[in-house]
C-alpha cells in the first residue's frame, strides 16, 4: 500500500484500527493495547496526520428534527467536476461522490429539517451552474454507518487490552438535549480535530475542563455526538466504494442482517421517496469484487431485489473533509447542521 510519498506499515494500520475502535485514547492506552512505546504512537499519528493520510473529526448526529437525505444530480456534459468542488463547500452536503451510473455525483445532506430541505433544493441547489437534475431519497432509518467501518488489522489480544479498564456508556442514553452556543461550539471544534484535548476545548468555550468532559461524554452517550477515524482509502486496502440500490420487505429483518453480515457491508440505509427503499454501500478491494458481492447478495438474501449499482469512481467530500484526487484530507468545512442552509457559500 503505497501513495506517492508515503508508506503505511503495520504498525501505522493498527495505530489507525485504534483510532477507529477508540478515537480520543490517549497514547498510553493505544501504546498498551500494541506493546509499544506511547511516544512512538504519537509520532506515528503525527506523521500520518500531517501527511493528511488519516485525521479524528467528529459532527452532530441525532438531532431531534434533522433531516437527512442522498441527492442524487445529473450534471452538463464537462460540469461534473466544477459542480462537486463547489458543492463540497457547502456545511449541510456532508459528502459527495462522483459515481458511475445513472446520475453523476450523490450527495449526503443533513439539514434542520423538511422545510431546510426543500429551500436547499429548490432555492440553492437548483441555482448551481451545470446542475441538470436531482433525485432525493430521504434516509428514514439506519441500520449501519461507515462510522463503525474499521480496517480490523486487531487481534482479539490487541482488542481486549485497548478495552481495558474503559467506563461503559449506561444501558439507557440520557435523552438529547438542545445544543446551546458552547455545545456547538465544541461539535465545530471537533470537526477540525477530533482528539482536541480537553484542555483546548475548555479555553476555546470558556467553560470547565470537567464541563467539557462531562458535556461530550453526554453528548456521544446520547448520540449527539459521533467521533471517527478516516484515512486516505487508497492506502486503506478497501479502496473502491459500492453502492446498491435496492428495494426489501420494509419487516424482513433477516435480509438486513444478511447484507450487515457480507464482508466489506459499511452502510445500510432504509430510504425512502423512489424506487428504492434500501440502499447498501460496499467498501472493496478492487472493482473486479462487484460481482462476486452481487452475488453473494442474491445467495444470502434471496428476497432482495436490485435495482443497480453505482461505483464511486472519486471521494470528493467525505464527512466534512474536502479531499484531494489520492483521497487526502485537503480542507474541513464545518459541519454546521443546525443553521438554516440559507445562502451556500459560492
Amino acid at each position: 500500500m503505497q501513495d506517492s510519498d508515503i508508506d503505511l506499515d503495520e504498525l501505522d494500520l493498527a495505530v489507525i484500527n485504534c483510532l477507529e475502535i477508540a478515537p480520543r485514547a490517549s497514547w498510553q492506552r493505544i501504546g498498551a493495547a500494541l506493546e509499544a512505546d506511547p511516544a512512538t504512537i504519537a509520532r506515528r499519528w503525527q506523521r500520518l496526520s500531517r501527511s493528511r493520510v488519516a485525521w479524528v473529526s467528529g459532527r452532530a448526529s441525532g438531532l431531534p428534527d434533522a433531516c437527512q437525505a442522498i441527492v442524487l444530480v445529473d450534471c452538463a456534459t464537462g460540469a461534473a467536476n466544477d459542480t462537486a468542488q463547489q458543492l463540497a463547500r457547502w456545511p449541510h452536503v456532508l459528502s459527495v461522490e462522483h459515481i458511475s451510473g445513472s446520475h453523476d455525483l450523490s450527495l449526503l445532506i443533513t439539514v434542520p429539517g423538511l422545510g431546510a430541505l426543500s429551500r436547499l433544493l429548490l432555492e440553492s441547489l437548483s441555482a448551481v451552474p451545470g446542475v441538470v437534475a436531482t433525485r432525493t431519497l430521504l434516509i428514514t432509518r439506519t441500520f449501519r454507518l461507515g462510522d463503525h467501518w474499521q480496517l480490523n488489522v486487531l487481534d482479539a489480544t490487541q482488542r481486549a487490552r485497548l478495552a481495558a479498564g474503559v467506563r461503559p456508556w449506561p444501558d439507557r442514553p440520557p435523552r438529547p438535549r438542545p445544543l446551546d452556543v458552547s455545545d456547538r461550539t465544541l461539535l465545530l471544534r471537533l470537526g477540525e480535530d477530533g482528539r482536541t484535548a480537553l484542555s483546548d476545548l475548555a479555553r476555546e468555550t470558556g467553560l470547565s475542563i470537567s464541563t467539557v468532559r462531562r458535556r461530550m461524554d453526554g453528548m456521544i452517550a446520547g448520540g449527539q455526538l459521533q467521533v471517527r477515524c478516516d484515512m486516505a482509502l487508497s492506502l486503506s486496502g478497501w479502496p473502491v466504494g459500492m453502492w446498491v440500490w435496492a428495494r426489501a420487505d420494509p419487516n424482513d429483518r433477516r435480509t438486513i442482517e444478511a447484507l450487515l453480515a457480507i464482508t466489506g457491508a459499511r452502510v445500510c440505509m432504509r430510504v425512502s421517496g423512489g424506487e428504492p427503499n434500501l440502499v447498501v454501500g460496499f467498501s472493496l478491494r478492487t472493482v473486479h469484487e462487484v460481482p462476486v458481492v452481487e452475488s453473494r447478495m442474491s445467495v444470502e438474501a434471496p428476497r432482495l431485489r436490485i435495482l443497480g449499482t453505482s461505483i464511486v469512481l472519486r471521494f470528493i467530500k467525505r464527512m466534512g473533509r474536502v479531499l484531494d484526487a489520492d483521497g487526502r484530507s485537503r480542507m474541513v468545512v464545518p459541519m454546521e447542521i443546525w443553521a438554516d442552509p440559507g445562502e451556500p457559500p459560492r
